[in-house]
């Protein structure tokens, strides 16, 4: 199991350069071949970016709606002890606090990779980053 960056799933949803690379990752995690967590803060985020982008509700709600079928998903909760935690990480790593939250959750769930293409997470002690490419 791995985490998913939010950027995985923006790259399918604005359509840019590694959209078809991202979009076969979610499709073997949408059958259940692969499994990945995300969290609901970078579900969250997404959503934000999505709209920020001009993406209608009808859009961004089907694409609420189809995280619902992927198999191989589980949208894992953060709460304020993670969030406190994840100060200390953007300190630490010079981290950006939606990273750093996410190096958090890795750690809380013991798990040691994230998929995205963000080189920030490149030198954070325990984290090993790979990009969808690797898996297909």
């Amino acid at each position: 199991m791995f985490l998913l960056d939010s950027n995985i799933f923006l790259e399918v949803e604005l359509a840019e350069e590694h959209a078809g690379a991202c979009k076969r990752l979610l499709e073997r995690i949408r059958e259940g071949i692969l499994k990945a967590v995300i969290t609901g803060f970078q579900v969250d985020s997404i959503v934000l970016v999505m709209e920020k982008y001009g993406k209608s509700w009808r859009e961004i709600s089907i694409f609420l709606i189809s995280l619902l079928k992927y198999k191989g998903l589980r949208i894992e909760s953060v709460g304020m002890e993670d969030r406190i935690k994840a100060t200390s990480i953007m300190k630490e790593n010079r981290l950006s606090f939606d990273d750093a939250l996410a190096v958090q959750t890795l750690r809380r769930l013991s798990l040691d990779t994230i998929v995205s293409y963000d080189t920030h997470f490149d030198g954070v002690s325990g984290i090993k980053r790979k990009t969808p490419e690797e898996f297909l």
